[in-house]
């Protein structure tokens, strides 16, 4: 009878895995579906936190601070300076063991008794009752060149034993599924970002930009596309059909629309007429097929990208009020942001606002939260391609 309930119990542990494994390779197409496979982990390895991150990367795209019970004050703690006074990651370095698939426990990188005279394990790990951990270098950077250093680790709090042996087995059956994953996640991250630094750049140079289906549905509009929409005085949207306000130009725009989706690029002057008998400079329309391998072209299958430019159009838009607006900054948030973006670090952002370090850390933090980015670089390359662009001078007067 123990024998049966010994096999039961054993196939019930595989099917875990099993599915496991499966969430972990849908996360790495669906990024917001890592947080729940991080938890999952670390209740496999009965921990109580649980962390994948890329401590240096080279590529916004590549970062990485994937958690499970850290609150943000800890991750933004750890992101901001103890990580480069992670004892565990230096004594790794140091005897050149940060190999990819090595396993390690806490322990064996460096005495509990050595570990316990750090600043990192006094300032960082004790306060927040961190002391026993299992990992391995998911990937070194050397194994994989063009992908960054990557941990993996679990942690115990204070009050719990050390990982047992056999955790060593468990973490060496799941990394290289994680890392599959994680290589996928990357290659989408990347193709995401330059998307949306696309788009975020023509806002800022003033185009409206609409991505279209075939028969020239509209799939996406920028923000000016939608102001030129909602003026209606040449262009406008019914059932979600990018249509021109005068029957003439609207069989142009068609032909234009058509030649672009069957690959072949062109333009149009578009008159303009609000109906009240004011007229503008016509628009310039410039149609762009969207091929195969195109970043836009996943985007919900558009076929066709239309510049739309307003020569009446005064100015560049006010970049930063209009980043701001998007992401629901707030005054202070904008200010820190603004400082980043003139090459000031955290602590010389607080000395200049005159504000605690622990201030500026949570604004950062939620101003990744927000933006969706999850560091500095990655926070800094989606504001410039937004077309924010701010002195040191100007920083330092605002």
């Amino acid at each position: 009878m123990g024998g049966r309930k010994t096999q039961q119990t054993n196939l019930e542990h595989e099917a875990g895995l099993l599915d496991l494994v499966g969430d972990i390779y849908q996360a790495g197409l669906e990024p917001e579906r890592w947080p729940q496979v991080i938890k999952r982990l670390s209740q496999a390895f009965d921990a109580d936190l649980a962390c994948i991150y890329t401590p240096i990367v080279t590529r916004p795209e590549q970062a990485l601070y994937l958690t499970y019970n850290f609150a943000e004050s800890t991750q933004a703690d750890y992101s901001a300076y103890y990580h480069r006074l992670d004892a565990w990651t230096q004594s790794a370095l140091q005897r050149d063991i940060y190999i990819q698939g090595l396993v390690a426990f806490g322990e064996q990188l460096i005495a509990p008794a050595d570990l316990r005279r750090t600043e990192f394990y006094r300032d960082f790990l004790k306060p927040n009752g961190m002391e026993w951990i299992i990992t391995t270098a998911l990937f070194d950077g050397r194994t994989h060149p063009n992908t960054p250093a990557t941990h993996m680790t679990f942690t115990r709090h204070d009050d719990h034993a050390a990982f047992e042996a056999d955790k060593a087995g468990l973490i060496e059956l799941i990394a290289p599924h994680v890392r599959r994953a994680l290589l996928t996640h990357w290659q989408l991250t990347e193709a995401r970002l330059h998307q949306r630094i696309h788009q975020a750049g023509m806002d800022s140079l003033g185009y409206g930009v609409a991505l279209l289906g075939v028969n020239g549905k509209a799939i996406y509009l920028n923000a000016f596309a939608e102001q030129i929409l909602q003026a209606a005085d040449g262009l406008m949207l019914k059932a979600n059909q990018l249509m021109a306000r005068n029957a003439p130009e609207h069989a142009a725009l068609l032909n234009l629309l058509q030649q672009a989706a069957n690959g072949l690029g062109g333009g149009l002057h578009l008159k303009r007429d609000n109906g009240h008998g004011a007229t503008k400079r016509p628009y310039s329309l410039t149609a762009i097929p969207l091929q195969e391998g195109h970043p836009f072209r996943p985007l919900a299958d558009a076929r066709v990208m239309l510049l739309i430019h307003d020569p009446e159009y005064a100015g560049p838009l006010d970049s930063l009020k209009t980043y701001a607006t998007r992401y629901r900054l707030t005054p202070a948030e904008a200010r820190v942001l603004t400082l980043l973006l003139s090459d000031l670090g955290p602590q010389q952002i607080a000395d200049h606002l005159g504000v605690g370090i622990r201030t500026v850390r949570s604004q950062l933090s939620s101003l990744y939260t927000k933006t969706g980015t999850k560091n500095q670089r990655d926070l800094i390359v989606s504001a410039l391609g937004f077309g924010i662009a701010v002195t040191n001078g100007n920083a330092a007067g605002q």
